[in-house]
């Protein structure tokens, strides 16, 4: 069938007859339009709910013919399941199937391969295995892992804006007041690996004429990704610690993520930088879990996922009504308006004209921790954390004599469903926008309302799913196209670049132990990346009773005397704002 596109994606997702049954039974297919029919006249034709790899099924009588659209031109209307044909998508359907027919002429030929059902179409030109080989772990409940999967609308975000000069790297690392074994931890790393497929994924080769980069996992890692060093003191683990999150982790061999094992006096440190096009900071997380899982023995389930299904973001968040659409749309819409208006820089002091990161370290105590957990007001812990931000810019431009008109932080909201919100290594964030202007930041509480009413608000839309939507029609895109937008963002003089990036990884229900020679984590550690202008990201991560925060900042934002400032502004900012509401009320 010349229109479809068989090979990689037929091969991938092409599923056996007692599979392919059971996706039908589930509703992951919708039966075709009586247009859609046209093409196959005498069939019972059912589309795969799939804007890009959507497999198609025609059943004819006794015979069932299964192939693989690359662009499928039918659309969903999100919340009653009705099909359409988009326009947009049928003209890039139709290209599709020019550009195979092209094919054929040049002596591309399919031929078919006998399945339990009955045929699929494959192209021997772009074979490629199904399945990967004996060995390779279980996704889940007994499920065989893809060979390869697409990027979904995260990863392409993030792989797009990546850099060697601004690493979009995962920062996380947790310190252990006593020694890990080397070998013991290799191996366990290795055991924590097998278990994350996304955790042995690397980007496939590229054309310019494709419409999307690919991921491929490998059954095993290419290369060791651990690194053991010695550092005297605090001052080589802090060098340590920008080298390794100043790299930009290589895609083109798995697995795309660095870990050092840092051996100091006063105890180990394990640090792990994760190519954020891979994972978000919730999925490094898991899987440093599974690392200490393994390296003391413990069980380390992991859910039953379909990973197709799993990754597809712009399906799972479909809008359920249009009063919905409506309002996400103008949500994302405020973006726009930072054309006009570019949001507040914090004001660099004494920056160097290099590259990369460096790091402040810092943590609240167990009473500290515990008066801003339970503060008494309609946000969450995040509104505060956020709001002492907004007022530690604020101050601190004030202080450098630079303006301040609307701080707008960049938020990660995780989209990850509530059965596994803490599970599963891969890109389940968007980042959102918060921001407050100098009139509300003139009172703390004031501050602190005008964050917590823009959280609810997004909340109820679906925090970062705007985007998702419009990036949801992506795949129509080529790849030249779509990396020439990155370098357009300078040009409009990275006006729709954000002040700070603020995000918490929340409360750690289990502990990161190691065993008896290295112990619990006394402080665990976390950053999100940040391109300039954006030049801070502060993370959060309460653990052990205490909050652990960490500030990462570019080096042409900070020298480190003033990181070092810029620390202490936003702890003494954070903790009046606790006072403040603590003696007030946050209603």
């Amino acid at each position: 069938d010349p229109g479809s596109r068989a090979g990689p994606a037929a091969s991938r997702m092409s599923p056996s007859g007692p599979e392919l049954f059971s996706a039908l039974a589930e509703g992951r297919f919708r039966r075709d339009t009586r247009w859609g029919a046209i093409l196959h006249p005498g069939t019972v034709s059912l589309r795969e709910a799939r804007a890009t790899d959507a497999v198609h099924v025609a059943v004819d009588g006794e015979r069932l013919t299964v192939h693989v659209d690359r662009f499928s031109p039918l659309a969903l209307t999100p919340g009653d399941g009705r099909r359409r044909y988009a326009p947009l998508r049928v003209a890039v359907h139709v290209m599709s199937l020019v550009g195979d027919a092209v094919g054929l002429l040049r002596g591309r030929h399919p031929e078919r391969c006998e399945l339990l059902c009955d045929v699929v179409e494959i192209d021997d030109d772009e074979l490629e295995p199904d399945w990967l080989g004996n060995g390779c772990p279980d996704v889940g409940g007994g499920r065989p892992e893809p060979g390869c999967v697409p990027f979904n609308v995260a990863d392409e975000a993030v792989h797009l804006l990546d850099s060697p000069t601004e690493a979009w790297s995962i920062h996380l690392e947790a310190r252990f007041g006593g020694r890990l074994d080397d070998d013991r931890l290799r191996a366990a790393v290795g055991a924590a690996l097998a278990r994350h497929p996304m955790a042995r994924a690397r980007k496939l080769p590229w054309r310019w004429t494709d419409h999307q980069y690919e991921w491929q996992i490998e059954p095993v890692p290419d290369l060791d990704p651990l690194t053991v060093v010695d550092c005297p003191d605090e001052r080589a683990l802090d060098a340590v610690r920008a080298q390794l999150q100043s790299l930009s982790v290589p895609l083109a061999e798995a697995p795309p993520l660095r870990l050092r094992l840092v051996h100091g006096p006063d105890g180990d440190v394990l640090m792990l930088n994760a190519n954020h096009a891979a994972t978000d900071g919730y999925g490094a997380l898991r899987l440093l879990r599974s690392v200490a899982r393994a390296y003391t023995g413990a069980d380390d389930p992991v859910p039953e996922l379909d990973l197709f299904a799993a990754r597809n973001l712009t399906a799972g968040l479909a809008a359920p009504d249009r009063a919905t659409r409506v309002r996400r749309r103008l949500a994302l819409a405020e973006k726009l308006r930072d054309l006009a208006a570019a949001p507040a820089r914090v004001a660099p002091v004494g920056p160097a004209d290099q590259p990369g990161y460096r790091f402040r370290l810092a943590s609240l105590g167990a009473e500290e921790t515990a008066a801003l957990a339970d503060l008494d007001h309609p946000g969450t812990v995040n509104d505060v954390l956020l709001a002492a931000l907004n007022l530690a810019v604020h101050r601190w431009n004030a202080a450098q004599g630079a303006p301040c008109g609307r701080v707008s932080v960049l938020v990660p909201a995780n989209l990850r469903p509530r059965a596994w919100r803490d599970e599963v290594v891969g890109n389940f964030t968007l980042l959102t926008r918060l921001s407050t202007t100098a009139r509300q930041r003139a009172s703390r509480r004031r501050a602190l309302a005008a964050l917590t009413t823009q959280t609810q608000r997004k909340k109820r839309t679906g925090m970062g799913t705007a985007l998702v939507e419009v990036l949801g029609a992506s795949p129509v895109l080529p790849l030249w196209a779509k990396s020439a937008l990155s370098p357009l963002l300078r040009l409009t003089g990275n006006r729709l670049v954000d002040t700070a990036v603020c995000s918490n990884l929340g409360r750690l229900d289990e502990p990161l132990s190691f065993g008896p020679g290295a112990g619990e984590a006394t402080a665990v550690h976390f950053t999100a990346p940040a391109r300039m202008p954006c030049g801070v990201s502060i993370g959060a991560v309460t653990a052990g009773g205490r909050l652990h925060l960490a500030f990462r900042y570019r080096r042409a934002q900070f020298d480190d005397d003033a990181a070092a400032r810029f620390t202490e502004r936003y702890l003494a900012e954070l903790a009046a704002l606790v006072a403040d509401v603590s003696r007030t009320g946050g209603g």
